[in-house]
């Protein structure tokens, strides 16, 4: 059994209000305990995870373990950073720390203690493989570890992250309020809009589109299920797509959207499981990447699956 000999810890001191914080003090207090050396990395700006992990990868220093604490934003850029290395497959440790927290879910990661997760962390021989996702386009090319949306739920990605409520929410762990709160402001002002998708042989044309998710597991929104099929481990993506419709027609599709998941049988939903796809909308519409904003563009992306490897106490593998 190799040991290891140092922890990098990648650390996005702001994540969950402070948890991601919290946590790292409580990891850094037992790697002292039991006498591991180990080093913090600040993300102090948007795109330092991506800087910070490209570089450790790119040291491959033997017996050494890259750990994201963070939020799934701070991990889907340690994991592009890691992929723009000369090391792609280097394998990173996560510690949840973020208000969402969607990949832990998505993959059914059990340990919420910090400290026991590091342990186990710690204990691993062998990275897992957990699929992830690829979007690439003219301008943009990109790894996903959750999904990625455009129109409906982009918008709320943008409401909450522009709300004066999003911290006080926070700091009460109620960040799946916030976003609930402005999914009901997105109600209000996103429009419909026009979408083709290729798959196959096949094409599909949407003229009223509303929602779309192009999904890597079943959540989205800190836990809300957008597609309860989705697996990180069948080496497919899956794309929702809702049309516009209003009215109580809307608030029932949302209900089945947020409780049980039967709403991928409305007639109002499209819903496929591929291992790629294309998707291309106009005119202009808001765009998220596991949380995070995308701005405003026409969009015309690949989605294809891959994967990464983690070192997570996980019993599937990809």
């Amino acid at each position: 059994m190799t040991k290891t000999t140092k922890i990098e810890i990648i650390l996005n001191y702001h994540a969950g209000n402070g948890h991601a914080k919290n946590a790292c003090k409580k990891v850094t207090n037992f790697l002292d305990q039991i006498s591991l050396d180990y080093e913090i990395h600040l993300t102090k700006k948007d795109g330092d995870g991506v800087r910070i992990a490209k570089e450790l990868a790119n040291q491959q220093t033997p017996n050494v373990k890259i750990v994201v604490i963070g939020g799934d934003g701070t991990l889907n850029q340690c994991v592009n950073g890691v992929k723009e290395s000369n090391y792609p497959d280097t394998p990173l440790g996560y510690i949840p720390g973020g208000s969402g927290n969607d990949f832990s879910r998505g993959i059914k990661l059990k340990i919420k203690n910090p400290v026991t997760l590091m342990q186990s962390i710690l204990s691993l021989e062998q990275p897992r493989k957990i699929d992830i996702g690829k979007a690439t386009g003219p301008t943009f090319s990109h790894y996903f570890i959750n999904n990625i949306g455009i129109g409906f739920d982009a918008s709320t990605v943008y409401y909450t992250n522009h709300s004066a409520r999003k911290e006080f929410l926070n700091k009460l762990r109620l960040g799946t309020l916030s976003y609930l709160t402005n999914l009901l402001k997105a109600v209000k002002r996103q429009p419909a809009f026009v979408l083709d998708v290729d798959y196959g042989q096949k094409q599909k044309h949407f003229g009223s589109a509303y929602i779309v998710v192009a999904t890597n597991h079943p959540y989205f929104g800190g836990g809300f299920a957008i597609d309860p099929t989705a697996n990180p481990f069948n080496h497919h993506l899956n794309l929702v797509i809702v049309k516009k419709i209003t009215g109580m027609t809307f608030v029932k599709l949302l209900s089945k959207l947020l409780t049980d998941g039967s709403h991928l049988q409305d007639k109002n939903v499209w819903h496929i499981e591929r291992n790629d796809f294309t998707l291309r909308n106009t005119p202009k519409q808001f765009g998220q990447m596991d949380g995070e904003e995308l701005d405003k563009h026409e969009f015309n992306l690949h989605f294809q699956v891959d994967h990464h490897l983690f070192w997570l106490p996980i019993k599937k593998e990809a």
